[in-house]
């Protein structure tokens, strides 16, 4: 039995507990969730010697596709420069690297707030060497008065949450208004779909996304790639997706640490399951980031920066927020293999506007559990 097809079982947690399973239980981490080396830049993301390592300890809590870190920094007293690591680009899921320039803005945004906590102007400067495509953002540091927000003391709790929503909660308009607000780009806008009608459109492409998705092969494989199963193994890579990351309630997520590894395709099925019976059905709404020109990395960085932001909004007033980015990935590889582009026409429609195109969809509501952190690579990890 799959850890997955447990989600459809019940009572396997005694059995396997009375055969003997406590063992297992230790080596597979079902007791340490949340421990370990990989969970201790969570931890120690303020101790750090010097200012500029602080700052990069903000950054590397950000946001990132299928948490592959794709990131390098070099530091100096003055500045940070953050440089793209395409060595952890996520393969054909991300094939024009949009998801991977979207996860280097939203660590651009966590080190401006970082910055201005220890007390610097921030100067950001993004691809500022039109000759290095991998120097992704400068950072140029000035003495000034610290500054610490909201937003900044919600880094270390800001965690992506798969969990279901409550239904009996909706998330009010004006706080639907209060996250778009968040955008201080005008090349930049969120699009709602909150009501039914809206809600059910954005549902129907979005499973149409999941579908295609894992029926194309390879970025099934791709995306397994990052898929962290035992315990040994999250540790020693420190980055990937986890069981404690799915936010299954405590008993799920003991058994499925405990029960033999999935295959992919068992995984890929369990993925469709959820994406209809949990982020399709609880959502309270759901969101579409805008740019545009999708193609352009500096707008790319704009819009991660915005989904950084509105994600720690979200975390202080206690949101749960999700990325479904399988239509925009189905869509980057419609644009690869020229086919004919179902999910292409799919964001027009959603956006209504060639004007706006759409680069990242997500969920929203009020989580019935809580998002637990991803494993991180150190400061040290990351240096250049």
């Amino acid at each position: 039995m799959s850890r997955r097809t447990f989600l459809k079982t019940g009572g396997v947690l005694i059995v396997v507990v009375a055969g003997g399973g406590v063992y297992r239980a230790a080596d597979q981490g079902v007791f340490s969730s949340g421990q370990g080396l990989a969970y201790e830049p969570w931890k120690d993301w303020r101790d750090a010697t010097t200012s500029s390592e602080r700052i990069v300890g903000a950054g590397i809590l950000a946001a990132n596709p299928h948490n592959s870190q794709p990131w390098h920094f070099r530091i100096s007293e003055q500045a940070v420069d953050l440089y793209a690591d395409y060595t952890r680009q996520i393969g054909v899921i991300d094939p024009v690297q949009r998801e991977m320039h979207i996860g280097l803005g939203c660590a651009v945004e966590n080190m401006t707030l970082a910055a201005q906590a220890e007390g610097f102007t921030v100067e950001v400067s993004l691809l500022p060497d039109g000759t290095d495509p991998q120097h992704v953002a400068h950072l140029a540091l000035a003495a000034g008065q610290s500054q610490v927000s909201d937003l900044y003391n919600a880094i270390p709790n800001r965690h992506t949450n798969r969990s279901p929503y409550d239904l009996t909660r909706t998330v009010a308009p004006d706080m639907l208004a209060s996250l778009a607000a968040l955008s201080d780009d005008d090349a930049v806008q969120v699009f709602w779909y909150a009501d039914v009608a809206a809600k059910d459109k954005f549902g129907t492409y979005e499973l149409a996304a999941a579908e295609a998705l894992i029926a194309d092969e390879q970025q099934s494989i791709d995306s397994n790639h990052w898929w962290r199963q035992g315990w040994a193994d999250l540790q020693a890579h420190r980055d990937g997706i986890t069981i404690d990351a799915q936010s299954f309630d405590s008993l799920l997520d003991m058994a499925a640490k405990m029960l033999p590894d999935q295959s992919r395709q068992q995984g890929d099925a369990v993925f469709v399951q959820n994406t209809r019976d949990i982020y399709i059905s609880t959502a309270s709404a759901f969101g579409l980031i805008a740019v545009h020109d999708q193609k352009d990395n500096v707008q790319r960085m704009h819009a991660g920066q915005l989904w950084q932001r509105m994600h720690l909004w979200a975390t202080v007033h206690e949101l749960g927020m999700q990325p479904l980015n399988q239509m925009c990935e189905r869509a980057d590889r419609e644009r690869q293999q020229r086919i004919d582009p179902v999910f292409g026409r799919a964001l027009r429609d959603l956006t209504g506007s060639d004007d706006w195109q759409g680069i990242m969809p997500f969920r929203l509501g009020y989580p019935t559990r809580t998002g637990l952190a991803s494993p991180r690579r150190s400061i040290q990890e990351v240096l250049l």
